[in-house]
C-alpha cells in the first residue's frame, strides 16, 4: 500500500478530503484529460463521469482557464483552491460529447490542438497503431520481424497497443512513420485516408464556435512528434507552422504551448530556448509538481483518472499531500 492509499483509506472518514482541501489551498490543480466519451466501449472518460467531475470541481473549488491562472499568477494573486481543466489534442469528442458537457456546467476549459491534425493532414500515430491492432490478428503481427523481436505480441490487443507504442516512443520520428508502414504493409492493411470517427479530430468551425464561448486554446504542435528527436529547422517547423494554423483559423496567437506525450524526456532546456526565442510564454508537460507554476516552461499537469478515488485524490489534494511528505520524508515513504 502506498503512503498515498494509507492516507485516503485512514483519514476519509474524518473528513481527509476537506482537510487536504484546506492544506492544499495555495496548490492549483491542473488537469489533463484526452477524450470523453458517451459511449459503453468509448475511449477515455464516461460522459457521466465527467459530468460528475465537474459538478464536484464547481462544488468545492475554483475553476478556470489556464489562461486565466497563468495571468493570475503573473499578478501574484491565484486564487485558493483554483483548478484548470485541460484537452489535449483535440478528438471530434471534444465538440460531441465534452463541450457540450462544460457549457451546460458552466465550467470553463483550455484545449491544446495538434493543429495538422484539425487541419486533416494527419492521423495521430498512436492512432495507427491502434487501428492496425484492430484489425490484424495475433497471428498477422507476429509476422513482423521488427516487431517481434522489439516487443511483446500477445491476445491481448490493447496490451498489444501499449507495447508497440511504447516501443515507437523509442524511436526517431521518421523511423515511427516507417515502422507503421512496414507493419502495414506486413500485414496488408491499408490505412483509409481520413480516420475513421472514431480517431477524427474537431473542425476548425467548432472551434471558432467554441471559442466565442470562451474556450481557451493552445498549441500542441503540427503532427504531434517527439520534439527533443527533431533537428533545429523541423522543431521550428512543428512551432510555427501549428501557431500560423491556429492564427489563420482561430484568430488567436498562441502563448502557451503543451509539450506532445509532456514527460521528462519530450522536451529539453534546447526546445524550451526555442519556444521563448520564438515568441511563446508557457510550456506545458504532463506530470505533476509540488509547485507547478514555479518554471514557466514546465507548467505541471495531474492526469484526470477515470476512477473516482483517485480523481477525488487529485483535486482534494491528497496527490499534492502525498507527493510534499515524499519529498521531504522519502526514507518514510519507502518503509
Amino acid at each position: 500500500m502506498t503512503i498515498n492509499q494509507f492516507i485516503y483509506l485512514v483519514s476519509r472518514p474524518l473528513g481527509s478530503l476537506k482537510l487536504a482541501r484546506f492544506l492544499s489551498r495555495n496548490h492549483p490543480k491542473i488537469l489533463m484529460y484526452h477524450r470523453i466519451t458517451d459511449k459503453p466501449d468509448g475511449e477515455g472518460v464516461s460522459a457521466d463521469q465527467f459530468r460528475n467531475h465537474l459538478k464536484i470541481i464547481k462544488k468545492d473549488f475554483r475553476p478556470m482557464t489556464l489562461r486565466d491562472l497563468l495571468t493570475a499568477d503573473e499578478h501574484g494573486n491565484v486564487p485558493k483552491n483554483a483548478i484548470v481543466i485541460t484537452f489535449d489534442d483535440g478528438y471530434s469528442d471534444f465538440a460531441d460529447v465534452a463541450f457540450p458537457i462544460l457549457k451546460s456546467e458552466g465550467v470553463p476549459a483550455t484545449l491544446f490542438i495538434t493543429a495538422g491534425f484539425v487541419n486533416g493532414d494527419i492521423w495521430l500515430w498512436p492512432d495507427k497503431i491502434k487501428y492496425l491492432v484492430s484489425v490484424c490478428s495475433q497471428e498477422d503481427l507476429t509476422r513482423i520481424g521488427s516487431l517481434t523481436q522489439n516487443t511483446v505480441v500477445g491476445v491481448d490487443k490493447k496490451k498489444n497497443w501499449n507495447s508497440i507504442c511504447d516501443y515507437c516512443i523509442t524511436l526517431d520520428n521518421k523511423k515511427i512513420e516507417n515502422f507503421i508502414n512496414d507493419m502495414a504493409v506486413a500485414t496488408g492493411v491499408q490505412f483509409p485516408k481520413e480516420p475513421p470517427d472514431i480517431y477524427k479530430a474537431v473542425s476548425w468551425s467548432k472551434l471558432r464556435e467554441f471559442v466565442e464561448f470562451g474556450l481557451d486554446i493552445g498549441n500542441h504542435s503540427l503532427t504531434h512528434p517527439i520534439l527533443t528527436k527533431l533537428d533545429e529547422y523541423e522543431l521550428i517547423e512543428e512551432i510555427n507552422k501549428s501557431r500560423e494554423l491556429i492564427k489563420n483559423n482561430l484568430s488567436i496567437d498562441p502563448s502557451v504551448f503543451c509539450y506532445p506525450n509532456g514527460k521528462v524526456s519530450d522536451f529539453d532546456d534546447s526546445v524550451k530556448s526555442k519556444l521563448e526565442l520564438l515568441g511563446y510564454k508557457y510550456g506545458v508537460v504532463a506530470f505533476p509538481g509540488e509547485n507547478p507554476l514555479e518554471n514557466r516552461f514546465e507548467i505541471r499537469r495531474y492526469s484526470a483518472d477515470s476512477s473516482h478515488s483517485l480523481f477525488l485524490k487529485t483535486v482534494y489534494g491528497l496527490k499534492y499531500i502525498s507527493m510534499v511528505i515524499k519529498n521531504k520524508s522519502p526514507d518514510l515513504v519507502n518503509k
